[in-house]
């Protein structure tokens, strides 16, 4: 008898434990109305399971994971889940829809989304007078409130229209009509929220309106330049006199800086080199300096003059401290470098506290960046390139579309938000988009092939979107869909980012079979005359052929000093406006809504079935 008491105890034992574990879920008082259909908005917490989730709010764990598809990958501590709503609670939310707030977003974007007017969100959650915050959940009327009406409707405003001219900015614009640039900027935004752009129509109100609301403008992506910076001087004339521009550049190949820290293009295993030879950062630098020199010598031939101080950070902040303590430096009114992020830091501080142009020309992310006024991106990051593709793609009814997503990259904020940036595109043109998680060497290829199959059509154009700059992931989905595509016959478009171009483990049949397109902001077309003429003068000056950075260095002189000879020192707020065809990019720039001007020219290059690269202007 003793025995079976003690045989019964740990059972009795595991039980306690398990029901002490279970944990009470909370029913979330948030809600979001998606296509019709109310969903309370659930976070997970940790200890709760798909099973007490379905059993606190009455619904069955199949709706639960049909409104969520990505649960599959498994339930995750602060993952947003969807709960189906009941009939009854539905009906109660007929006259509102429950908009849950996204990063970056605004008042005034949700506004325009919804056209409604900020007074009627705001007077529903009075919350948001204060800011939004993100996962923040709005009450948005589906019809407006009637005694709300202090700003006139956008319908009842009488506006002129005026077709953009060249080199013509918001501040000229705005000038020759007697009103505000954020007047124009808010009856505008579509049209001017990626930059100014020849030709485009704008609508210019006839009657001064009520001043639009300042912390709305200025979380909106296009912003006015920031107080230093004058506005744009279409009337400035050149005298002859030389221009003062500095060049930072990390020529010295010692130093304590991680060679990590570069720009994509640069495969980081060979910046160090054991050999005794030129590290690549060197190299890198003296093919930016030679194209730069040659940049000069054009100018001098167009009668512009150039004073041009060139310094070596060796690779070192105290360097880089040194150099920003010279008085020469400090009548620039041009600087360009250096390369490395911990060198930048410094450098555009000194640029914003000075007011002088800062041009970045190889690392991308500004983030971490306390000073970002005076600062220009001539690269992009991997997240810019992802969102400037959002917003270029043209959407086809008739072609089948398929995102595919690196799972284990998904919960990253930029993945989430180059989604919902997708998901509006196509919700907004009503075109359906399917969805593929998937997990490197996780699956079997039969497998994998199986899914994608089930996702593609026979009968039209299957474009696939491929998020990702993983190396591994992208090889193991380009093969899957290089073996369905050949054994079906199916039509195929895939589109990837500019890394894409550097990866050494794809066999190019893969890109020209798949008919892939990659999108980049750079693409050098050696059938050019112009690049053509550059590479005969790079021979005869250096004795050796330039890369890609010779004709970066190239470009950036010449245009940024060209803006110089058009709009004087305080040309930042011009660029916008002043897009040049140079000989590796488009130089076309927005001002970001965290104050700097970010390059936003992106190519398509097609690799086609018939073996032949070509490449397209978006």
């Amino acid at each position: 008898m003793a025995k079976k008491i003690l045989s019964v105890l740990p059972l009795l034992l595991i039980t306690l434990i398990l029901y002490s574990q279970e944990v009470q879920v909370k029913i979330s008082t948030d809600k979001v109305r998606v296509d019709g259909k109310t969903y309370y908005v659930h976070i997970v917490q940790p200890g709760e399971t798909l099973y007490s989730i379905s059993k606190a709010y009455g619904v069955s764990q199949s709706d639960i994971a049909i409104s969520n598809p990505d649960i599959y990958a498994g339930l995750k501590v602060g993952q947003a889940l969807k709960i189906p709503a009941s009939v009854r609670e539905t009906q109660s939310d007929v006259d509102f829809i429950y908009h849950i707030v996204k990063r970056k977003e605004t008042l005034f974007g949700i506004s325009r989304m919804y056209n409604v007017s900020i007074d009627d969100i705001i007077r529903l959650n009075p919350d948001a007078k204060d800011g939004l915050k993100y996962s923040q959940t709005l009450r948005i009327p589906k019809k407006p409130i009637a005694e709300i009406g202090q700003q006139p409707a956008v319908d009842s405003v009488e506006f002129i229209l005026h077709q953009v001219q060249p080199r013509e900015g918001l501040f000229a614009i705005s000038r020759k009509y007697g009103v505000s640039p954020k007047e124009i900027e808010y009856y505008n935004y579509d049209l001017v929220k990626d930059g100014l752009k020849l030709g485009t129509t704008l609508r210019i109100p006839k009657v001064k309106l009520q001043p639009v609301d300042e912390s709305i403008i200025a979380d909106s992506l296009l912003t006015d330049a920031p107080a230093k910076v004058s506005p744009c001087d279409n009337a400035y004339t050149y005298d002859g006199h030389p221009f003062n521009v500095t060049l930072l550049l990390p020529f010295t190949q010692t130093g304590n800086q991680s060679p990590y820290t570069l720009v994509d293009d640069i495969d980081t295993s060979d910046v160090q080199d054991p050999t005794g030879q030129l590290s690549q950062i060197t190299q890198v630098s003296l093919e930016f300096y030679e194209g730069f020199l040659l940049a000069l010598d054009t100018l001098k031939r167009m009668g512009i003059s150039v004073n041009l101080n060139v310094f070596d950070t060796k690779r070192s902040q105290h360097e880089v401290s040194k150099i920003l303590d010279s008085k020469s430096i400090e009548v620039s009114e041009l600087m360009v470098g250096p390369f490395i992020f911990d060198e930048i830091k410094p450098v555009a501080q000194f640029a914003a506290k000075n007011n002088i142009n800062f041009v970045s020309p190889i690392y991308s992310n500004k983030e971490g960046l306390v000073a970002k006024e005076n600062v220009i991106s001539v690269s992009q990051t991997f997240q810019n390139q992802l969102e400037i593709f959002v917003s270029n793609l043209t959407v086809y009814p008739e072609k089948n579309y398929l995102v595919i997503y690196d799972s284990t990259a998904w919960y990253s904020p930029g993945l989430k938000h180059f989604d919902s940036l997708l998901t509006l595109k196509f919700r907004a043109d009503s075109v359906p988009i399917s969805t593929y998680y998937h997990k490197t060497a996780a699956y079997k290829s039969a497998d994998v092939q199986e899914q994608l199959l089930k996702m593609l059509k026979h009968d039209t154009i299957n474009v696939i979107i491929v998020p990702s700059d993983d190396e591994p992931f992208i090889a193991e989905i380009l093969g899957n869909l290089y073996a369905v595509k050949s054994y079906y016959n199916l039509n195929t478009e895939v589109f990837g980012p500019s890394r894409w171009r550097k990866l050494k483990n794809i066999p190019p049949d893969y890109l020209f079979a798949l008919n892939t397109h990659i999108f980049s902001p750079f693409f050098i077309d050696y059938s050019q005359k112009d690049v053509q003429g550059f590479i005969e003068r790079y021979r005869e000056q250096f004795r050796s052929e330039p890369s890609q950075f010779s004709f970066l260095g190239y470009d950036i002189a010449f245009y940024f000093i060209s803006a110089l000879k058009e709009f004087g020192p305080n040309f930042t707020q011009c660029l916008p406006t002043y897009t040049m065809k140079t000989l590796q990019t488009r130089f076309q720039f927005i001002l970001t809504k965290e104050g700097y001007m970010l390059n936003s020219n992106q190519y398509m290059v097609k690799y086609a079935p018939d073996f032949t690269v070509e490449c397209s202007s978006n």
